[in-house]
């Protein structure tokens, strides 16, 4: 699948990119998370509406590559599953893997999007106090999408496959912050909260634009 492809490519390159950026200094951290996150799909057209949010997990690795003692460039790779439920007004018609699908009006479309993220940012820290640390973090995070599946009400659509109504690219802003407890030596409990804002559309369809939220709590450890 074309999809999966893609998935290996951007986490072998993240890696690649870790990787190098490692071997340029010592003072550098990697980490784990998970993150339960709650998404939505924010619509501007007049008749479609956000209809309900999406609970979802985002998992994978973090790395801080220090340029100053409290301030870093952070980056990572992860896969998340995110997306919304849009009400539509009119009738829609949903390209489907298998064939066209069309719901009547009315019809809320539960969208299930898959993504591999690579965040860029930079990420703040004060002074330790105590075992505690306290950070901020801000940048922008590219996403690709891997699998995209939609539910729908008052129709035949179930979980089906609609990767064909589905931008492949995706980008969003983030801001964030939380605490760090110090284990010893460089090893830190992680725990956070970070909301991401998208600004490009992410469905196909040219008669509206349909951006993605989400907001994070992050748990994780760094090494």
């Amino acid at each position: 699948m074309v999809n999966i492809n893609i998935m290996k490519k951007y986490i072998i390159s993240g890696i690649i990119l870790l990787c190098f950026i490692g071997s340029r200094g010592q003072d550098l951290q990697f980490g784990v998370f998970v993150e339960p996150q709650l998404s939505w799909l924010t619509p501007d057209a007049k008749n479609i509406d956000r209809d309900g949010f999406r609970i979802g997990i985002n998992g994978g690795m973090i790395m801080d590559k220090y340029f100053a003692k409290n301030y870093a460039f952070t980056t990572g790779v992860s896969i998340s599953n995110i997306g919304g439920n849009l009400f539509y007004e009119d009738s829609l018609t949903i390209k489907t893997a298998e064939a066209e699908q069309v719901m009547s009006p009315r019809s809320t479309v539960d969208y299930r999007l898959q993504y591999v993220s690579v965040p860029l940012g930079l990420k703040f820290k004060t002074n330790q106090i105590g075992y505690f640390t306290f950070f901020a973090q801000l940048g922008f995070t590219p996403q690709i999408n891997i699998r995209a599946r939609a539910d729908a009400s008052r129709s035949q659509l179930d979980r089906e496959n609609i990767s064909d109504e589905i931008n492949l690219f995706n980008l969003s802003y983030f801001f964030g912050g939380g605490i760090e407890y110090s284990l010893g030596g460089s090893t830190e409990l992680i725990g956070g909260i970070i909301f991401n804002n998208g600004f490009i559309d992410v469905l196909k369809s040219k008669n509206s634009r349909e951006t993605l939220s989400f907001l994070s709590l992050r748990f994780g450890i760094m090494f």
